[in-house]
């Protein structure tokens, strides 16, 4: 391993047999030139999910100087933010803390280290052996010819194609008695990731997209601030205002909208329009028959063309969903709220009528968001959450296609999730509720995507997990395993998708907190920040919403609530974010 590389931890751990969930594991580095190794540097905290031994992983970059420490604690009960330097040890009666120290001198030579590790040990020749890597690359690692590893325990083994092993021990006692010595000796390992070495710019310098390389970067990796619009972003990401409620908006053409933008912004989606146009659809989520659905169109090139108002005369139109024909499902989040269906194509018959759909039932609800499978586009079927402890979440099988199979016809039923993390579909709406109450209170975000159900209990921090081949599910909460600078400690609310198949990205909108911001799960189960307001700044207490990809993936939209500030963000590199 060489300074600056990407390197691999591995480090297996004892979580509680009974009560695993409680269990959290951290992961940091320092480096030894430090004076008092006080300097310890978060890396990431991922949730047990099992009782027993648990292999667990992340990556990081080693910074320059040849000698290194990485440091994985253990932790029972999640209760206070161990990510800052200061709590980088665990100091609870059932915590355990392991250091793993190691010098860097050249990719096939690691000296001994005694004085850390234990007793010298004699190095004998290994087969090179090479590790994928989690992190997408663009370039192969080239396997080194001559290896060297330890023969004795502990030991560490390095090349840039070998996953060293340094064995450790991590392992609070599994009846909850700390002792001083561990009943099993798990590792923690060292590996390169063959990660790129190249830094994306944090200037936010745009470059054409006919002529740029591909940049990779990691969500989250580096933040770096912008002043003006007092956000934290991922280094390689650029964000600029694009709408403020309260004003006019401008266009491309150096005109201005008639209508001021709307207030209380909040769920949204991307209408792909004839000639590469597009329209992004904003709810207003406004009390007393002052909410709706306005439409930001943009042309071809991404520029802001027109502004105008879709659905007005609702109330709270918080989330929605876009469907298989291209309209926006609108739903209010009231007592006796419905969801309504609207036309942003201009040319359309539906373009300004507006209907309420039949999702929400004859009596209607507080509903939030929808998704479809369009799997069989003869039957749809449409899935409604409802922001109540006892909202039930509502499937709804359509008779047909297109802008009347949401107002004619249909059956609906409710989830019913049973023992053994088994689910069914119930048309007993009473049972819904009761399990509502129980599993998911308060359901907000919620998409589809190949057989797989996703959605979000905002009060319980939870994300649930549903196939809907073997009626099974599982749950995590939200930001369990945390990688990367920022946090995800207040309530999940909107979530979308983007190119699930290949990466399966997850994006989540956050309510409330003093740095709310847009957080990314990866497909290992991964939380990454985004962008998020500065700590304790202007969007303090604030709820970012509205998240939306313009049809190419060059454009992220997102948006402050209170604040009532859109934003566009994009890649420095000009390319897509899929």
């Amino acid at each position: 391993m060489t300074e600056e590389e990407s390197v691999r931890i591995t480090a297996t751990v004892n979580c509680w047999e009974d009560g695993y969930e409680e269990d959290y594991v951290y992961f940091y580095h320092a480096s030894v030139q430090e004076a008092d190794i006080s300097n310890w540097n978060f890396i990431k905290r991922i949730q047990c999910t099992g009782g027993g031994l648990q292999t667990l992983t992340t990556s990081y970059t080693l910074p320059k100087g040849s000698e290194h420490v990485v440091r994985v604690s253990i932790r029972y009960v999640d209760s206070n933010d161990f990510t800052s330097n200061s709590g980088s040890c665990g100091i609870g009666s059932f915590d355990d803390n392991d250091d793993v120290a190691f010098t860097v001198v050249t990719a096939t030579l690691i000296p001994n280290i005694t004085q850390t590790l234990g007793p010298t040990a004699t190095t004998t020749p290994e087969p090179s052996t090479t590790l994928p890597s989690s992190s997408p690359s663009t370039a192969t690692p080239t396997p080194n010819p001559s290896s060297l590893s330890t023969s004795a325990s502990p030991s560490l083994t390095t090349s840039s194609s070998l996953q060293p092993t340094v064995a450790s021990s991590l392992s609070p006692s599994m009846s909850r008695k700390p002792t001083s010595t561990p009943s099993l000796p798990p590792s923690v390992s060292l590996s390169p990731t063959s990660a790129p070495s190249n830094t994306p710019s944090a200037s936010g310098t745009m470059i054409s997209p006919t002529n740029s390389p591909f940049v990779l970067f990691t969500y989250g990796e580096s933040l770096y601030r912008d002043n003006d619009l007092d956000i934290q972003i991922s280094v390689g990401l650029t964000a600029t205002q694009i709408a403020q409620s309260g004003s006019s908006v401008s266009y491309a053409n150096g005109g201005q909208s008639s209508r001021s933008y709307h207030g209380m912004m909040d769920g949204a989606g991307i209408a792909q329009l004839p000639g590469g146009d597009y329209a992004y659809l904003s709810n207003a989520e406004k009390s007393s028959g002052n909410g709706g659905v306005y439409g930001l169109y943009f042309n071809k090139d991404g520029e802001i063309i027109d502004y105008k108002a879709l659905l007005t005369g609702t109330s709270r139109n918080c989330g929605g969903g876009m469907s298989p024909w291209n309209t926006w499902v609108s739903c209010e989040e009231v007592g006796s709220g419905q969801c309504w269906q609207v036309e942003p194509d201009p040319n359309k018959p539906n373009h300004n009528s507006p209907k309420a759909t039949l999702l929400g039932g004859p009596s209607g609800g507080a509903y939030e968001t929808v998704a479809v499978d369009n799997t069989n586009e003869n039957k749809p079927i449409f899935f409604t959450t409802e922001d109540k402890s006892n909202g039930e979440l509502r499937r709804f099988e359509a008779d047909g296609n297109g802008w009347d199979a949401l107002h004619v016809g249909g059956q609906t039923t409710y989830l019913q999730f049973l023992s053994g993390n088994r689910f069914q579909w119930t048309s007993n709406i009473d049972d819904g509720k009761s399990s509502a109450w129980n599993h998911y209170p308060n359901a907000e975000g919620i998409i589809y995507h190949n057989s797989t159900l996703y959605f979000v209990a905002k009060v319980t921090r939870t994300l649930f997990i549903l196939d809907l081949n073997d009626m099974t599910y599982t749950s995590e909460r939200t930001g369990s395993s945390w990688v990367g600078q920022g946090a995800f400690n207040s309530q999940p609310d909107q979530i979308i998708e983007n190119d699930l198949d290949k990466r399966k990205y997850i994006y989540f909108t956050e309510d409330g907190g003093n740095a709310p911001g847009v957080h990314v799960r990866d497909r290992e189960g991964n939380y990454y920040t985004m962008v998020r307001g500065v700590p304790g700044g202007r969007y303090s207490g604030d709820e970012t919403v509205g998240i939306a990809f313009s049809p190419d993936r060059r454009k992220f939209y997102f948006g402050f609530q209170d604040a009532g500030v859109l934003m566009e963000v994009t890649r420095d590199d000009g390319q897509p974010f899929n």
